[in-house]
């Protein structure tokens, strides 16, 4: 997915929507999820599309919902840390985290949200994508786990 998206963004810009062509990329189509930015502070998210893996995964549709709906827990900061990378930072942010908000302790979910830019370059969609695993290693990853940027 990062290959994909690098391949789409200019020397000044990050891709915009309309770039993406989920055609090219039909494969990974039920772990990609789009979100709407509808305010940074406080930061507001809006799940415009969420593939059916992530429903899978989540136990429940989240397309149409705000971020904020969710109960995340003592996950909530991290993933605040996350996006704002991403809107704040205007980078991609990567990591794994453990599915415990979502009564899945035993799965880790592995996350890359990348920007997605407006004709006036401003950011105002983020890409993601995830996957989702059950592993020793990557308990140990969570544990020394951290967000990443490109």
């Amino acid at each position: 997915m990062f290959d994909y998206w690098r391949s789409k963004c200019t020397d000044s810009h990050f891709p915009s929507r309309g770039d993406i062509q989920p055609a090219e990329i039909k494969s990974l189509l039920p772990s990609l999820s789009l979100y709407d930015v509808k305010g940074s502070e406080p930061l507001q998210l809006n799940v415009r599309l969420a593939g059916t893996r992530l429903r899978d995964y989540l136990g429940l549709e989240i397309t149409g919902r705000m971020l904020a709906d969710f109960d995340l827990g003592d996950q909530r900061t991290y993933w605040e840390a996350a996006y704002e990378e991403v809107l704040v930072g205007a980078r991609p942010a990567q990591g794994v985290v453990q599915m415990a908000p979502w009564g899945k302790p035993e799965i880790f979910q592995f996350w890359l949200r990348l920007p997605l830019m407006d004709a006036d370059a401003n950011i105002v969609m983020v890409l993601g994508h995830d996957a989702f695993l059950q592993s020793e290693k990557a308990r140990a990853l969570v544990e020394r786990s951290s967000i990443r940027t490109a």
